[in-house]
């Protein structure tokens, strides 16, 4: 039995056997359609941002950069025959400088390399402008600098609620249709209303964007052509906010799910652009989002009939890019390479930190990251032969990244501002300087706060959240305590994106004066270089924002994670608590591989008729859904519920109807049990992952009952 012995071996997921068991991680169930459905998988990711070489941190392990990220994709898209890769918006724009410094191009080359199919517009796409935008997209000089020609995307975007004014035509064509396994899928493209708020003014000149009630008309609109093109599958990449938490999906791509029709033909809404996981059901629409900057990715399986082109069976797994134990793509890493050798500047130290000056909760509080910051920017040259600022502030949405630890080079801190903004100094009033505070406290339009806190240099103040906006700020005065007069004129730098009224800072824009001046980046750079001298970059929170009561938790653009286990991990984990070991045969399941860590469990599984896979293959590496873990741990109790009695349990549930068939009996038996439970407000959420904890507690309440 060598192929058990073989436990050092990785696969993209599992790092080794015994990580599966002592985390009680693991496994699969089986998964059943019509026989004669195609089966395709849409394979995407949402928020690149550029990050071809950025390593983030997810669950305390390395994920990402475009090398890992490609390796994964293309093994997703190996396993099946059927299946398109697509991206959601924001693919450009806040990149890392390997990529921002040739204006994107080298992201852009990737993307045709790796064959995209239809992409989205984010709304990074416009910080630009529209120029920017198109020569990017279809090839050309790019406006900026006029440095960079593009050749253009070899691959579809798509928008249907970005307006060109001049025309009263959609920027870009509003849908793509697409075949493949002899099934037509249609892309609608959306980006989120937000956009103009998110960028320059001068990024979304000459467009308007749709209203909600205008975009759910153009939603229903184009989906009606498409179904007289013959198109009953229908995809809409809204690069709008979602998050699924406790088995319920929220946000604006939740909005417009529950917008549409109950009998919509809209199938799936990927989401994007607040960086977050959405894997649910709202108003019968799938709703997917895989994070940002390359830390994971979603397979969108869909079971299409091929004869009426309606979706039978729809299910999304999100998978995180860990890169332990996987193998760099070489085409990736030529591409990284190319621009590496042009700009060499982005490799050489400029000093080294402790790990400890991060942007750690600046949309809410004061961060060490912040101050170095606005330190910084406050110290800006002109060229008016003036003294330093009075004051400088921050956005915390243009702190795009942390200080590494260890050594610090130009490319980190480009990644950390990633923009080129150009800095301005303004003059403003005290008063002025106090309702700027104020600005900073703003409202969603479901009611939920929206907190931007501005990260500051030069002054201080008490802010008392048990007050309105307007008496929140209790005291205000320079760092030495001297009290701000509200009459007197003070200067401020900002950034021209604040200066533009940018992030709801509206009060800038009637600023009495405004000299624009050097570009952040460059400022930040050489604040380093003169105040550190190639040695240690020290910076820490020191009391300048005061917040009492706690100010309301608000989700930042930075990639987070709430891990769910595969199929894999699942049956491993149930096996070792079944003590299982009666086979001395490898799996024959084609995507499973003799020398695999969890081999064995998958083997032991189907010896013991817990699993059968599907087509020939386990995806062992596919997140484990609800209802795919019911169909495995029904196997352990002997009972049956009838037909009759498992569709009425599950229609007790207010979404039962989206329970497989596959699933109902079993997932039935587990709630007449007492294993499996709502996942939250009377739904079961068969389509949702499972996490750690939640896998644990269901293998252990039904291997106790199995033995009761």
């Amino acid at each position: 039995m060598y192929w058990k012995k073989v436990l050092g071996q990785s696969t993209i997921r599992v790092a080794t056997a015994a990580l599966l068991l002592t985390q009680l991680l693991g496994a699969a169930g089986s998964v059943s359609a019509a026989g004669n459905d195609v089966e395709v998988h849409l394979i995407g990711i949402n928020d690149f941002h550029g990050q071809l070489d950025t390593t983030s941190i997810v669950s305390d392990k390395k994920a990402g950069t475009a090398p890992i990220l490609a390796t994964y994709l293309k093994e997703a898209q190996a396993k099946y025959e059927h299946s398109l890769l697509f991206h959601n918006g924001d693919s450009v724009g806040a990149s890392a400088p390997v990529s921002s410094l040739d204006r994107d191009e080298p992201t852009m080359e990737w993307m045709n390399m790796m064959g995209f199919d239809v992409a989205s517009l984010g709304n990074h796409e416009f910080d630009q402008g529209i120029g920017a935008l198109k020569a990017q997209i279809f090839g050309g000089l790019d406006p900026k600098e006029g440095k960079v020609t593009h050749a253009g995307a070899k691959f579809d975007y798509v928008n249907a609620n970005v307006i060109e004014t001049a025309t009263g035509k959609t920027l870009i064509k509003p849908y793509v249709i697409k075949e493949v396994g002899g099934v037509k899928i249609g892309f609608i493209g959306l980006v989120t209303k937000s956009t103009p708020a998110k960028v320059s003014p001068s990024g979304t000149a000459g467009v308007r964007f749709l209203s909600a009630e205008e975009e759910v008309e153009a939603v229903n609109k184009y989906a009606k052509e498409l179904q007289d093109q013959g198109v009953e599958t229908i995809i809409v990449l809204a690069h709008d906010p979602a998050s699924t938490k406790e088995g319920v999906t929220t946000g604006e791509a939740a909005d417009l799910a529950k917008a549409l029709p109950a009998n919509s033909p809209v199938d799936v809404i990927v989401a994007g652009d607040n960086h977050a996981l959405a894997n649910g059901e709202v108003n019968g629409k799938l709703i997917v989002q895989a994070y940002s900057y390359g830390t994971a990715f979603e397979d969108i399986k869909l079971m299409i009939d091929p004869a009426t082109g309606d979706v039978t069976e729809k299910i999304a797994t999100v998978t995180t890019t860990f890169q332990e134990g996987v193998k760099e793509d070489p085409e990736s890493l030529a591409i990284i390479k190319k621009s590496l050798d042009k700009h060499p500047e982005l490799t050489k130290p400029v000093g080294t930190t402790d790990g400890s000056v991060t942007r750690t909760d600046a949309y809410n509080n004061e961060a060490a990251l912040g101050n170095l910051i606005a330190d910084s920017m406050r110290q800006a040259d002109f060229g008016d032969k003036a003294s330093a600022a009075d004051f400088a502030f921050m956005n915390p949405g243009g702190i795009r990244a942390d200080l590494p630890k260890g050594d610090v080079t130009f490319a980190d801190l480009a990644k950390i501002q990633p923009f080129g903004n150009t800095l301005v100094k303004l003059e403003l009033t005290g008063e002025q300087v106090k309702t700027l505070l104020q600005q900073q406290w703003g409202t969603n339009a479901d009611g939920t706060p929206n907190t931007k806190t501005l990260q500051i240099s030069g002054l201080k103040y008490t802010a008392d959240f048990n007050k309105p906006v307007a008496e929140r700020v209790t005291s205000l005065s320079l760092e030495d305590g001297t009290p701000i007069d509200p009459a007197k004129t003070y200067t401020a730098v900002v950034n021209n994106f604040m200066a533009a009224g940018g992030d709801n800072y509206k009060v800038l824009v009637d600023a009495k004066s405004s000299l624009a001046g050097p570009i952040d980046l460059d400022v930040f750079y050489q604040y380093i270089v003169d105040t550190y001298k190639g040695g240690t970059i020290q910076a820490k929170t020191a009391g300048r924002i005061t917040n009492l009561a706690g100010a309301p938790t608000e989700q930042t653009e930075t990639p987070v994670t709430t891990e769910f286990i595969s199929r894999a991990e699942f049956v491993s984990a149930l096996v070792d608590l079944l003590k299982l070991n009666e086979v001395a045969a490898a799996p024959t399941f084609k995507d499973v591989a003799a020398d695999a860590a969890y081999a064995d469990a998958i083997a032991e599984a189907r010896h013991a008729g817990f699993i059968q896979g599907f087509g020939g293959n386990f995806y062992p590496d596919r997140e484990i859904t609800r209802e795919e873990a019911a169909t495995i741990l029904a196997k352990l109790l002997n009972d049956q519920a009838s037909d009759k009695n498992a569709a009425t349990i599950i229609a007790g549930f207010e979404d039962g109807k989206t329970v497989s068939a596959y699933a109902v009996k079993s997932m039935a038996k587990l709630i007449d049990k007492g294993i499996l439970s709502a996942a939250g407000k009377n739904s079961l959420q068969p389509k949702q992952g499972l996490s750690t904890n939640d896998a644990k507690a269901l293998i252990q309440k039904a291997v106790a009952a199995k033995a009761s």
